[in-house]
């Protein structure tokens, strides 16, 4: 039975923290919890995740909520919120949300942030728009003592994915970046089956295994955690499969302030 950890894990419950990007997505606004989610691995040997941030509307509120699941399930923490980044693993804040796009990267109040993160060794989750990948260049060049994950592997697009791969070509010279294997937010079984087994077979061929973990990007992806893993599995592309479902992740994340949560 394949060991898993699911790096990229959202959970919420709308009566304890406002998510209003929801709103209009009647398969998204209800309460998701972490039992529920493990129900999605009951084929697997499920050893833990990481709770990632959810863009809420609050995001003191979401701290509280995301330290009682730390808590209650022993979960990795990835907040948009430095308050407590004595708990956290991974920082993150979503880069399309902001009027500037990721060009957010560059902004004053930013490069503090960053700063602490350095300072605490806190992983940066860069989660933006595929259109805007090529601002992770300069980024990188400008941050390489700080350690970043593309979530869902850049989202890359069909129609423009000539330029996606140009853009990681130029990406993989960099040794402090890791790459999401995390389903994308809009991709189905139906139309994306063999679209994803491409985006593997490409990534494969620039970057080493070691630098994939897994993430689920439940429940926002359209594909179950347990269909997104077994199309890791079944596509055959992969080798290390231990080291991209649990053993990279926890290398990453598993720092002093979450050590004991690792140990499983």
């Amino acid at each position: 039975m394949q060991a898993i950890f699911d790096s990229h894990l959202h959970l919420w419950d709308l009566s304890k923290m406002p998510i209003s990007w929801i709103k209009s997505n009647d398969r998204l606004d209800q309460n998701f919890e972490f039992e529920r989610a493990k129900l999605e691995y009951k084929d697997y040997q499920f050893l833990g995740a990481m709770y990632v941030e959810t863009n809420s509307d609050d995001k003191s509120k979401e701290a509280l909520f995301a330290l009682e699941q730390r808590r209650l399930h022993g979960l990795f923490l990835c907040l948009a919120d430095l308050e407590c980044k004595d708990q956290l693993c991974a920082f993150r804040e979503v880069m399309h949300t902001s009027k500037k796009g990721a060009r957010r990267l560059f902004e004053p109040d930013f490069k503090i942030i960053l700063r602490v993160l350095k300072q605490e060794n806190i992983v940066f989750e860069a989660c933006m728009k595929n259109e805007e990948l090529w601002f992770l260049e300069r980024f990188l060049q400008e941050n390489s003592d700080l350690k970043v994950v593309l979530n869902h592997m850049g989202s890359p697009k069909m129609e423009c994915f000539e330029t996606y791969k140009k853009t990681l070509e130029k990406l993989k010279l960099f040794s402090n970046l890791w790459i999401k294997i995390s389903a994308p937010d809009d991709f189905t079984i139906q139309t994306h089956k063999e679209f994803v087994k491409e985006c593997f077979v490409f990534l494969k061929s620039i970057f080493n295994e070691d630098r994939f973990l897994f993430g689920s990007n439940y429940p926002v992806a359209k594909i179950p955690p347990s269909q997104w893993a077994k199309l890791i599995v079944e596509s055959g592309i992969f080798k290390d499969l231990d080291g991209i479902f649990y053993k990279n992740a926890l290398s990453i994340y598993k720092e002093d302030r979450c050590k004991d949560m690792g140990k499983s």
